[in-house]
């Protein structure tokens, strides 16, 4: 294991490159000018007439538009609207979006449900009794898109907190909402993944469960990916697994609600906020007194009845006496039931006390956390974006370090939430999917293809032949073959004609062998993401390299994102994959650029384009030039395993 000042000692040696894309920006420098421009349509539909009641969808949206206007949104909000109320005021917005090349946005809370690949915000005032129902009372989100192209927004954010049950599935035949790719320019958030259901929070908390984190996630300084990760993180954790929020992004651009500087919650928000938690918290003591104080004035009540029962039972007649000791027991009896609520009560309001304040020391403890990590990013700004990354990467690994070998999950989604969009990342969320299954159910898409969340995408006794070409000259460069001969403790080992490899099952690689050199990786290289795979995904990975053949290490660090989703042919068959740009800066400090296609199940790239650019390192060129094409030309998958 190299500690950092190893790390410092190979990287100051072998890596005299920039940064691919500056990824310390400063909060401040994330939303420019042309991004201040900002309008928001807010929906929240809780008091439906045919279906059933949301008990915080309303709550909620009052709660979001608030917030975004505090962020510098302008907000139209539609609370518990018809059809028609929600259509005038998506032509509300649409007049205020006209000419402005604006920051667009959609909030929308309340019940929503797919057909034929369409998603649809449902009004209080529908009635749907089949799917012919559908789109004439209900609101397409396609609508929304639509406004916002026609408008030539400069952006578009289009949050989904809906599908909060499942009153439709007679009508449409599928939960939930129906996965689609974000348009250009867009970024797309449901509250749940595609096909499931969201829970709608609890009373004591006033919002659904997606929203909440939300809420909370926009108090701090954070780009727009960084906000969703942690969102997503939350859910999952308070969940079980249940409730896995799902997001498409095809932004180009840099965005932050909360900039930390224009676009912010001043000190006034906070102290608004920290005063209604301890209003919510006081009001919730005096719940749990009120209870206990009723419960004790049923208790000398049901004293008195008793001395009333004795002195009954001393009557001497017969039919006064039975009668006067029924009516005793009886009021008995409904004493005992109130009492039982009372306890309830108080007990509810008690739990409900202890999660307040549990969820305000960590509100504090989340915005105190939020503030030394600006501070450490904006010192990290003023130096190079060398040593700014490998300050990052070193801090990283000491940490990633400190969990990997781990089984308690909470160290994981703590990792998460610490570098949702860190360099190891995806290595902790693929830890999660092994340590605490998903409970949401993965629907099929268009395609009929299915994501199997946490699977192993390696068994024993898999077997592949990959071809090498040169792409220019399509000349065979290289045929290998390969089998996993075993998987222990988590890896998968693999062998070829005269090599041997070793992996992590969801395929990132410790140990890989390439025709001029042996190389081992720490953390594993990643290659594809660790959970769900969706088009528009980005995320940076790096590891310290070390070549066996010139006994040297240094830090590798990679840009990955997935472009498309699209089927491909090559000699193995054809395959449903996603298309990953990669590009790297390798220990020596070459760069090296990949398009890879990878199926969700398996480990290896079903076909890849290479091309790496060799360097001169102080007279010595390391590295080599390569411009080649490989593609599977067999596969054989062995027996999956019992996990």
């Amino acid at each position: 294991m190299l500690g950092f000042q190893r790390l410092q000692k190979y990287s100051k040696r072998f890596v005299g490159l920039a940064l691919i894309g500056c990824v310390f920006l400063t909060y401040s420098s994330v939303a420019q000018a042309p991004l201040d421009v900002r309008v928001a349509l807010v929906i929240g539909n809780a008091a439906y007439k045919y279906n059933p009641i949301l008990g915080n969808s309303g709550n909620d949206a009052k709660s979001m538009s608030q917030v975004l206007k505090q962020l510098g949104f302008k907000v139209f909000v539609v609370i518990d609207g018809n059809k028609a109320e929600m259509s005038r005021a998506i032509e509300q917005m649409q007049g205020q979006l006209k000419g402005q090349q604006a920051v667009a946005m959609l909030y929308y809370a309340g019940h929503g449900l797919q057909l034929d690949w369409h998603n649809y915000m449902v009004p209080v005032d529908a009635k749907l009794q089949d799917a012919a129902d559908v789109p004439k009372q209900t609101v397409d989100i396609q609508q929304v898109i639509k406004v916002f192209k026609d408008s030539s927004t400069r952006m578009n954010i289009i949050v989904l907190d809906a599908c909060r049950d499942n009153p439709f599935s007679g009508s449409t035949g599928r939960k939930g909402l129906a996965q689609f790719d974000a348009p250009p320019g867009t970024y797309l958030a449901f509250a749940t993944a595609p096909g499931n259901v969201a829970e709608d929070g609890d009373e004591a908390s006033g919002n659904g469960l997606f929203t909440q984190f939300l809420l909370k996630e926009l108090q701090r300084p954070a780009k727009i990916e960084d906000v969703f990760k942690r969102v997503r993180i939350q859910v999952r954790q308070k969940s079980q697994g249940r409730q896995i929020p799902w997001d498409s992004s095809s932004l180009e651009d840099d965005f932050a609600f909360n900039d930390g500087n224009k676009f912010t919650l001043n000190n006034e928000d906070l102290v608004r906020e920290a005063r209604a938690s301890k209003e919510k918290e006081e009001r919730l003591i005096r719940e749990a007194q009120a209870s206990a104080e009723r419960e004790n004035k049923i208790a000398q009540e049901r004293e008195l009845e008793k001395q009333r029962l004795a002195e009954a039972q001393k009557i001497q007649e017969t039919a006064a006496r039975q009668k006067a000791e029924t009516e005793a027991k009886e009021r008995e009896r409904q004493l005992a039931l109130s009492a039982e609520q009372e306890r309830l009560k108080a007990q509810v309001a008690a739990q409900a006390l202890e999660r307040a304040r549990a969820e305000e020391i960590q509100r504090l403890r989340d915005l105190e956390q939020a503030k030394l990590q600006a501070s450490e990013e904006a010192r990290r700004s003023k130096l190079s974006q060398e040593a700014a990354r490998e300050q990052q990467f070193a801090q990283e690994k000491a940490d990633w370090d400190k969990i990997k070998n781990s089984k308690n999950v909470k160290d994981f989604y703590a990792f998460l939430l610490k570098y949702p969009n860190g360099y190891i990342t995806e290595q902790a969320s693929f830890s999660i999917e092994q340590l605490e299954k998903a409970k949401a159910i993965t629907q099929p898409d268009k395609n009929g293809q299915i994501q199997k969340l946490g699977e192993p995408r390696f068994r024993i006794g898999d077997k592949w032949v990959s071809v090498t070409r040169d792409s220019s000259t399509d000349k065979v460069i290289s045929k290998a073959e390969f089998k996993i001969d075993k998987i222990e403790d988590g890896l998968a080992y693999f062998s070829s004609q005269n090599s041997n490899g070793i992996s992590t099952l969801d395929g990132a690689s410790l140990r890989a062998v390439d025709s001029n050199d042996t190389f081992t990786f720490d953390p594993p290289l990643v290659v594809m993401p660790g959970g769900e795979i969706n088009v528009g995904m980005k995320w940076a990975a790096s590891t310290l390299q070390t070549s066996l053949k010139f006994n040297y290490t240094g830090v590798r660090t990679e840009q990955y994102r997935v472009v498309a989703y699209e089927q491909i042919t090559v000699p193995a068959g054809m395959f449903w994959t996603y298309k990953i740009e990669r590009t790297a800066i390798t220990a020596f400090g070459n760069k090296a650029t990949n398009i890879q296609w990878f199926s969700p199940d398996f480990g290896i790239a079903i076909k890849r384009l290479r091309k790496t650019e060799p360097v001169k390192r102080l007279g010595i060129t390391l590295g080599s030039a390569r411009d080649e094409v490989s593609e599977l030309v067999s596969i054989t998958r062995g027996t999956p395993q019992n996990n």
